[in-house]
């Protein structure tokens, strides 16, 4: 059976930076704020911090899976010639049990860092749809939970701890991949 690695988290936990690490050991992905991201531009819209979350949160609204059907083909492509593949970006438990309907075998992975780590990580990234105050920093910590990451992350198969910089980190994820 086709497996996916679904990677979830709060914003600058780290996900990005596990994808990255599960790259580099040959695992292909998909992306999907990186999905989200893409439509925005193909259509011409402005793409910030909070027009992101606006848009993610209108399209939520539509369909629980919106930003899942965005990737799915792209999925299904990566799953033709390779068994396991990572999807990062899962926020809705709703999603989780779509990609279990398509018939793959689900392996959610929660990433967890301090609050206050996330909040420098992200600034120090300076994405253009990043947070710039703290204030933003709490409301887009809000927008998120209105997602639903935290029930994904309650019921995660697994939990990367991502407090102590990228050495912990890998480590944490080589022994997380033995038991998987």
């Amino acid at each position: 059976m086709k497996k996916i690695i679904a990677i979830t988290g709060m914003p600058g936990s780290g996900k990005s930076t596990v994808v990255e690490l599960l790259k580099k050991d040959g695992f292909k992905f998909a992306s999907m704020g990186d999905a989200v991201r893409k439509e925005m531009s193909d259509k011409g819209l402005e793409i910030n911090n909070i027009s992101l979350r606006n848009y993610a949160l209108r399209m939520g609204e539509i369909s629980e899976y919106y930003a899942l059907e965005l990737v799915k083909k792209e999925l299904d492509n990566l799953l033709r010639d390779n068994d396991v593949v990572v999807l990062d970006g899962v926020r809705r438990l709703a999603e989780i049990n779509k990609l279990k309907q398509y018939g793959y075998a689900i392996i959610s992975v929660g990433v967890i860092a301090d609050k206050n780590m996330r909040y420098e990580r992200m600034v120090k990234r300076a994405r253009s749809s990043d947070i710039k105050t703290f204030e933003e920093f709490e409301w887009r910590e809000a927008q998120e939970l209105k997602f639903g990451v935290a029930g994904v992350m309650a019921t995660a198969d697994y939990h990367i701890i991502n407090n102590s910089g990228i050495d912990e980190l890998t480590s944490n994820l080589k022994e997380l991949l033995r038991k998987i």
